[in-house]
């Protein structure tokens, strides 16, 4: 009898354990393992197993903000037997359109045993999430041509995931910063390329929506090319990419300060995290310049480990 009332405080109780097979997944990739649950020191029923999977965004304050991405059902009503182990496959594929892991941005699986009359068991699991080959080599290209990934690209502001560049040879003096956002497709990406140019009491931004298929991608010489061409067309021509005129995401998803890249890394939590929560929460925590500027000294000059680029002075 004392044995039931502990158990009902979660003392002796039974056990939850996810057991992932990696702890680094890449997106649109399947996250495999097991869930093993075990029996404590009297017989239990268990209404039911979940697993959620979690974003943790930290804001310009320092804060922690936890927005769940999903709830994954894994096994309905069972007896677990005073020390007995029981253990289940788990199987879930990431989706595309959510940010990468990043400095601000990181991801963890919860685990929920609800017990039946008595304190339910958690288990928590952190992943890393990293950006396809695909991305990987459209940033070769850009570090081809000299660009260095900053210190703090790829955080996400709540809306949006955007990735900044700046020049170190060949563009040094035609180009500020360079930016960009990814929508990865079955067949390529699509990329919101933006300029930031030096000018003359203002800076002048211009942008410009390209798509880059597999087969480009992964033609390092050709893409190399392919950039330049694209890059050098926009600073000669800078008026004809003013004014960039976005299609707007679908109906449910947020619409401010995106293009209309609707499959774009953060353009699902935009629209999970929509309504009062970025109205009223994600106003408070950035600004519409998402992050403070990064001063351009040298020593904020350096690659993040994003992409695993090194530098080359």
């Amino acid at each position: 009898m004392l044995k039931k009332i502990f158990a009902k405080m979660g003392v002796g109780a039974a056990k939850v354990d996810l057991i992932l097979n990696e702890s680094t997944y890449t997106l649109g990739e399947h996250v495999e393992g097991k869930i093993k649950v075990q029996g404590g020191k009297v017989e239990q029923h268990i209404n039911f197993i979940n697993v959620e999977l979690w974003m943790e965004v930290r804001g310009r304050n320092g804060e922690f903000h936890t927005h769940k991405v999903t709830s994954i059902p894994t096994v309905s009503s069972f007896l677990i037997r005073e020390g007995e182990e029981q253990k289940w496959g788990f199987k879930y594929e990431l989706p595309m359109n959510i940010p990468i892991s990043a400095s601000n941005c990181s991801y963890f699986f919860q685990t929920h045993l609800d017990i039946e009359g008595g304190a339910d068991a958690k288990d928590r699991d952190a992943i890393r999430i990293k950006a396809p080959e695909t991305l990987y080599q459209f940033v070769e290209a850009l570090e081809s041509l000299g660009f260095r990934e900053k210190h703090q690209s790829g955080q996400f502001n709540g809306y949006k995931q955007e990735f900044e560049f700046f020049p170190t040879s060949q563009f040094q003096s035609r180009i500020r910063e360079l930016e960009f956002e990814v929508a990865i497709e079955d067949k390529g990406l699509r990329i919101l390329l933006e300029l930031d140019l030096p000018g003359f009491g203002r800076e002048r931004e211009i942008k410009q929506e390209i798509y880059l298929s597999k087969q480009e991608l992964g033609n390092g010489t050709k893409l190399h090319q392919s950039l330049h061409q694209i890059i050098e067309e926009m600073i000669n021509n800078p008026t004809n990419y003013e004014y960039f005129q976005p299609s707007h995401y679908q109906k449910g998803q947020y619409k401010r300060g995106m293009s209309g890249l609707g499959g774009a890394m953060g353009g699902f939590a935009a629209g999970m995290l929509g309504g009062m929560l970025l109205g009223e929460v994600m106003d408070d925590m950035f600004e519409d310049v998402a992050f403070d500027d990064i001063q351009e000294d040298s020593e904020d000059l350096f690659d993040s480990d994003l992409f695993g680029g090194e530098d080359e002075w």
